[in-house]
């Protein structure tokens, strides 16, 4: 009975992107979710500022520039609480209860939870978290020297040629992504 009260309802958002494409996924209602259901809520992002430095520096160095977009990001990352929803409308046993595994859009903890499946993730690869910047990564070897700055699901990935597709090819054994010229990120319109 517990359980029944502190469940989440969860439904599906249907997006259109700015070029076209459609996109649908099951949101939860976080907004209701209760304290006992959640812990670390808080993850850091890239600031506009660094966004700006890293793009002056791109400029500067004509370096190399792909934009990643994480497929179903939070769906990567495992959720420790017990947090249960009611099967959304199109998924066997509608108005059932299950139990979250995973962290899902909408939830307190969600993308605390993928910025720490990230973190770890980007570690193992061989990226270094910058000392200040919690969102920007760097990666060096002997094809050169490549940066990497998250904003949540989405990331721009610079450096040499080289370098970059190197780090490029580590993301895509870890996590279901897809990489694009730099078009629009976090607001702004993007050509290099």
């Amino acid at each position: 009975k517990e359980m029944r009260q502190k469940a989440l309802r969860a439904h599906h958002i249907y997006d259109i992107k700015r070029d076209g494409s459609a996109k649908n996924r099951v949101v939860v209602n976080g907004r209701c979710q209760h304290a006992d259901t959640y812990t670390d809520t808080t993850s850091p992002v890239a600031s506009q500022l660094q966004l700006r430095t890293l793009l002056a520096i791109i400029a500067y160095r004509k370096y190399h520039t792909v934009q990643m977009d994480f497929t179903n990001a939070y769906l990567h990352a495992s959720i420790q609480d017990k947090v249960y929803i009611y099967n959304p409308e199109g998924f066997p046993c509608k108005g059932e209860l299950a139990r979250l595994v995973n962290a899902a859009y909408g939830t307190k903890q969600g993308a605390r939870r993928f910025y720490d499946h990230v973190a770890t993730i980007v570690e193992k690869i061989g990226l270094v978290q910058c000392p200040n910047e919690p969102c920007l990564q760097r990666y060096t070897d002997k094809t050169g020297e490549c940066f990497v700055l998250t904003y949540v699901d989405d990331a721009l990935i610079t450096g040499t040629k080289e370098a970059v597709a190197t780090i490029q090819k580590r993301l895509s054994e870890h996590f279901k992504c897809k990489f694009n010229q730099p078009k629009d990120f976090l607001g702004l319109d993007v050509t290099i």
